[in-house]
């Protein structure tokens, strides 16, 4: 079959030839690398160039033709699906960057609704995207803005292990705050537990312990991580001082005011941050008792319960009581649990957290 004539001037071959050396995420150096390209191409566009028509096109073998048609519209369509697409990744990344610069955050109070959804919108692009996240974990992490509305706002228990702790790591790089600094730990402790990385629990455990200053203001979900390590820690490396532990937790609970208002403070975090170490380390009724605690003594407020923050927690009641034999007012109170709502930076853990009430129950 004839070659069909090829009708394209010599810039635009030029221009695809150095589109994919420049921006192709396949390096072309050697003539070996022509082999790799034409699977990539392959994997890409569903049509085959072999190695010895890309060695002519990228000039490693010499020929007297020009390139051949169908070969200018495979790697024309290549740029289109592939190199393209890097572009796009690139603008949207640019554009979150762009997103906490401090010049957007002068005057909006961190407690704003409507920024606070954006924040949300953009948290749920990131977590979609692996390699989105990547490119701006950094400049977030150097922006007090994007560690404030991203970072310390939306801990993703489901991708933390997989990427998200990298973002931690350059949080922990950029923060200065006593505040930020326990945080931050937190958030990599929780990553090796995940992981049951028992020489980095260790070590996230010991910072814990020498960052935390009794004395000083810390928000009350903060304070509950650092409760929740200090339980998990001490199941690991120290029982003996379980209980220590958790008589400090029911005294500080007692100081936490039930009308806090602003920067979620409405939700009992403390005690919602501390239920989890409990249910971690089997202090089941003490649990039951802190959980007790929250739910009674905490009015509800609309923003965490269309977050799910009341199922959640709600979650740990009834699972104290199951495993202390209180099942029927345990099923009692499962029935009332909507899954639907826990949001979505720990919906899965909490989802199989409900899965393990309900295998208790059965």
């Amino acid at each position: 079959m004839p070659r069909k004539k090829n009708t394209v001037s010599t810039n635009e071959i030029l221009n695809i030839k150095n589109t994919i050396l420049e921006k192709g995420t396949i390096t072309i150096v050697n003539a070996v690398d022509c082999s790799t390209l034409a699977k990539h191409i392959f994997s890409i566009t569903g049509k085959y160039l072999s190695d010895s028509t890309l060695k002519r096109f990228f000039g490693f073998n010499s020929s007297s033709f020009a390139p051949a048609y169908q070969t200018i519209q495979i790697l024309s369509e290549y740029i289109s699906i592939e190199i393209n697409k890097k572009d796009s990744l690139q603008a949207t990344a640019d554009l979150i960057s762009d997103f906490f610069n401090p010049i957007h955050f002068e005057k909006i109070d961190r407690t704003d609704t409507k920024l606070q959804a954006t924040c949300r919108s953009m948290a749920v692009h990131l977590r979609n995207n692996p390699r989105l996240f990547e490119k701006v974990m950094e400049p977030i992490a150097k922006s007090k803005f994007g560690r404030t509305f991203y970072y310390e706002l939306f801990l993703d228990y489901e991708f933390l292990s997989a990427y998200q702790y990298k973002g931690y790591e350059k949080y922990l790089e950029n923060e200065k705050s006593y505040e930020g600094k326990l945080f931050g730990n937190a958030a990599l402790f929780l990553k090796y537990f995940f992981d049951q990385n028992m020489d980095q629990i260790k070590i996230h455990w010991h910072k814990n312990a020498m960052l935390y200053e009794p004395q000083k203001k810390l928000h009350p979900f903060v304070r509950g991580r650092y409760f929740k390590i200090e339980l998990i820690g001490s199941m690991y490396f120290n029982p003996s001082s379980m209980n220590n532990i958790i008589d400090k937790i029911f005294d500080i609970e007692k100081l936490i005011p039930r009308n806090g208002k602003g920067l979620f403070r409405e939700f009992p975090g403390f005690h919602f941050m501390a239920c989890d170490g409990l249910w971690h380390t089997k202090n089941y009724k003490q649990l039951f008792e802190l959980s007790k605690i929250a739910i009674e003594e905490f009015e509800e407020t609309e923003e965490f319960i269309w977050k799910g923050y009341y199922d959640q927690l709600f979650v740990y009641n009834a699972l104290g009581l199951s495993m202390l034999g209180e099942k029927s007012e345990a099923k009692k109170i499962a029935t009332s649990i909507r899954p639907n709502r826990f949001y979505f930076p720990t919906k899965a853990y909490y989802e199989k957290l409900f899965i393990t009430l309900k295998e208790t129950l059965s």
